[in-house]
């Protein structure tokens, strides 16, 4: 009987303590001075750049004037949820879709007809969704229409 008792704590034990950590929510790490849940967008390289705006608000957002076409990287400590930078002034106006959870240097992207992205986001805007850009882990681009 006392054996019984004692595996019954300790499997009661055991599912307390799994259930407590399975229930624990997830949660993105800060990265550098860009706090979770934030994109925050760098003039130089996301990992010694200095930060110009940060961002966690799910709506369009247009950059201060003196921001605009300034940010050279790009940190998205967000977990489900992935951003597009926009260049409102290109043709068809484009975006560039930043997963969840990921820095990238925008002088790596190609932007069609002006070098790189680089110096020309002007808004940003976070989608609350499931952090994926058209499906996948990988930076994205196309055109608003």
């Amino acid at each position: 009987m006392r054996k019984l008792l004692a595996n019954t704590m300790a499997l009661t034990g055991t599912a307390i303590a799994l259930t407590a950590t399975l229930a624990a929510p997830a949660q993105a790490s800060p990265y550098r001075d860009c706090p979770y849940p934030y994109v925050c967008l760098y003039n130089g390289a996301y990992y010694n750049g200095s930060k110009l705006v940060q961002y966690k608000d799910t709506y369009p957002q247009s950059l201060p004037d003196g921001r605009k076409d300034k940010a050279d990287s790009v940190v998205n400590t967000r977990n489900d949820d992935a951003v597009w930078l926009i260049d409102s002034r290109s043709s068809g106006s484009r975006y560039l879709c930043v997963p969840a959870n990921t820095r990238v240097n925008l002088g790596d992207y190609a932007l069609s007809g002006k070098g790189t992205w680089a110096n020309d986001v002007d808004a940003v805007r976070i989608w609350n969704d499931d952090g994926l850009c058209s499906g996948t882990t990988h930076v994205t681009q196309g055109i608003i229409r």
